[in-house]
């Protein structure tokens, strides 16, 4: 706009100049110099018309600047928002992975939780069980004759083949305290090691076998009582001395239950029937 401004005037300057020109007769002194004087107002306006282009340039050129750098400000603010994005992507998704987690180990402890609440509840009903056969079995208790050896020994052989083993280990040992004497005494003896034995007291059960096998060596529970012996020592670590038992047992010359029970222990241990007769030393020649 500044230069076709610039050119209008050059063309209006030079139409004057050519009209003074084309009438000299009628151009004076004065004339003349109003011509100098506006030809040097036009040079002077052609140069504030170049300054002020010169100045538009400038001007142009700065904005041009401002803008190339407000450019590349939106442009790393884009790079910024598509980090800043990306990342809040990354952030909920470890965020959902997390609750994932969470809810699984939640579930996992409410399952655990009402397991174990179904298996309290499992005990509490079997110890209030446990409770009331206890109180049966002691009400049962006061109704036998003690001074009845068929009845004690009954009683006590019954609470046994319940799994009652402290009340038929307390009657079985009532019975060789009152009849010490009597033939079925030895049994009543055999079936404390058994109370014993099912109550995981080991060390008491062998004690108690041993009582037998001294006090009563000829009964006829004598093999069943070293059987269990044996079996005993074994729940103890005692293996040499259970193998011992074992082998005296599987050695007995009739057949029977307890015979062929040793036997099959044994090779269940590795352990042959007769014991290994030691190697003699051989003579140096």
């Amino acid at each position: 706009m500044m230069r076709r401004l610039s050119f209008s005037l050059g063309l209006g300057l030079a139409a004057i100049v050519l009209l003074l020109l084309s009438s000299p007769s009628q151009a004076g002194k004065k004339e003349l110099e109003a011509i100098a004087k506006l030809q040097a107002e036009v040079l002077i306006l052609q140069r504030q018309l170049r300054d002020l282009q010169e100045s538009f340039d400038r001007s142009n050129g700065q904005w041009l600047a401002l803008l190339g750098q407000i450019g590349e400000n939106v442009a790393a603010l884009q790079r910024t928002l598509s980090a800043l994005q990306q990342t809040l992507g990354e952030t909920q998704t470890r965020t959902s992975s997390l609750f994932t987690q969470m809810d699984s180990r939640l579930i996992a402890l409410e399952t655990h939780l009402r397991t174990t609440s179904e298996g309290l509840a499992q005990l509490h009903d079997r110890i209030a069980t446990l409770t009331e056969n206890l109180a049966q079995a002691q009400r049962r208790a006061m109704t036998i004759d003690p001074t009845d050896p068929i009845q004690l020994f009954s009683a006590a052989y019954g609470e046994y083949l319940k799994g009652n083993y402290e009340l038929a280990l307390d009657q079985f040992r009532q019975y060789v305290q009152r009849f010490p004497s009597l033939e079925t005494t030895d049994n009543a003896q055999y079936w404390i090691g058994e109370c014993l034995y099912s109550l995981g007291r080991y060390e008491d059960a062998v004690a108690e076998f041993d009582a037998l096998l001294r006090t009563y060596p000829q009964s006829d529970k004598a093999l069943a009582a070293r059987l269990k012996k044996a079996l005993a020592l074994l729940e103890l670590g005692r293996r040499e001395e259970a193998i011992a038992e074992l082998r005296a047992v599987a050695r007995h010359p009739l057949p029977s239950s307890e015979v062929n029970a040793a036997r099959q222990r044994l090779q269940q241990l590795g352990v042959p029937l007769e014991e290994p007769r030691p190697t003699p030393p051989r003579r140096r020649r």
